[in-house]
């Protein structure tokens, strides 16, 4: 029997640490008590979110008018080549029993402060890799029929920071298997060492932040469009041939790091990072978004795209 409580601050549930309260809020592990969350949200007539380690969201001041169901812990379970992880399940644990079990390809996860569900919805991706790279198949809960069943990865619709979970919220991710390679046990730590090194000298660990605002943008124009690009801002010709414009240049370039809206501000050392000093509000970080999008607009005529996700809003 799961435990629903009523009117929680759902600020201490995030990295951000902002965010008013839930109206209804519990946390299962497995199918059985998701079944129940959902079952009550239904029950209730209100809608539901599914919160994991609350890493890339940004809740509303006003909290969410509805139920917040937290994804907590789980299993791993070895099998091969393949490693099989519940949804609440912290990506660093997960790549973590990868390394153990000799498993190579999946080093990069460490760099993603997440749990494997969420990981898998927004196609969570650092240091050249991405989910898409690793998942064979997830186990999934479809809250408009009730039914469990499995979507293999050509079914998930993977994009950049993008798959069919988030266009589809009644699909639920219970459990994600990973298809791995055989490695060196050695070789793959010490490749984890060299990711959180790199991680740590780029980006603000450890502080109020949710990770990435924005997408980076894809070079998505023809090419007489990305040349005309290209000549009016020569500074972007360093990323002509990779896949796309990191959102923390652009940032940058439009002179916003240490910008700041009352206790948030632009990181100074990664200007995709928006930090809550503390005492924060999400109107606060919402306000600091449009003048990104806006400086960024003005100065590249280039549109930022949120990564984050918004709840309550």
């Amino acid at each position: 029997m799961i435990n629903i409580k009523q009117n929680v601050p759902l600020a201490p549930y995030t990295i951000y640490r902002v965010g008013g309260p839930a109206r209804f809020f519990t946390e299962v592990k497995g199918a059985e008590g998701l079944r129940e969350a959902l079952d009550f949200s239904l029950e209730k007539k209100a809608p539901f979110f599914i919160l994991g380690a609350g890493s890339n969201i940004l809740v509303s001041d006003k909290g969410f008018d509805g139920l917040i169901i937290r994804m907590v812990g789980g299993e791993l379970k070895v099998d091969g080549r393949k490693l099989t992880v519940d949804a609440g399940v912290m990506m660093a644990k997960a790549v973590l029993a990868s390394a153990k079990a000799g498993l190579t390809g999946f080093e990069w996860g460490v760099g993603v402060p997440g749990t494997l569900g969420g990981s898998e919805r927004g196609n969570a991706g650092w240091f050249g890799g991405e989910m898409k790279d690793v998942v064979e198949s997830a186990e999934i809960f479809d809250a408009k029929t009730g039914q469990i069943y499995i979507l293999y990865a050509g079914d998930c619709e993977f994009g950049y920071r993008d798959s069919m979970f988030k266009r589809h919220p009644e699909r639920v991710i219970i459990s994600a298997t990973l298809s791995l390679q055989e490695g060196d046990s050695q070789k793959i730590q010490e490749k984890i060492k060299k990711i959180i090194a790199e991680r740590s000298s780029k980006q603000d660990i450890g502080i109020k932040s949710c990770g990435c605002i924005f997408k980076n943008i894809a070079w998505e124009k023809t090419e007489i469009e990305k040349e005309r690009l290209l000549e009016g801002f020569p500074e972007l010709r360093e990323f002509k041939d990779r896949p796309n414009i990191p959102a923390s240049f652009l940032i940058d370039r439009a002179g916003l790091k240490g910008k700041r809206a009352g206790n948030v501000f632009i990181s100074p050392k990664h200007a995709n990072f928006f930090v809550n000093e503390g005492g924060a509000m999400a109107d606060e970080v919402w306000q600091l978004i449009q003048l990104a999008k806006e400086e960024v607009e003005k100065k590249y005529g280039l549109r930022l795209e949120e990564e984050i996700v918004y709840v309550g809003f």
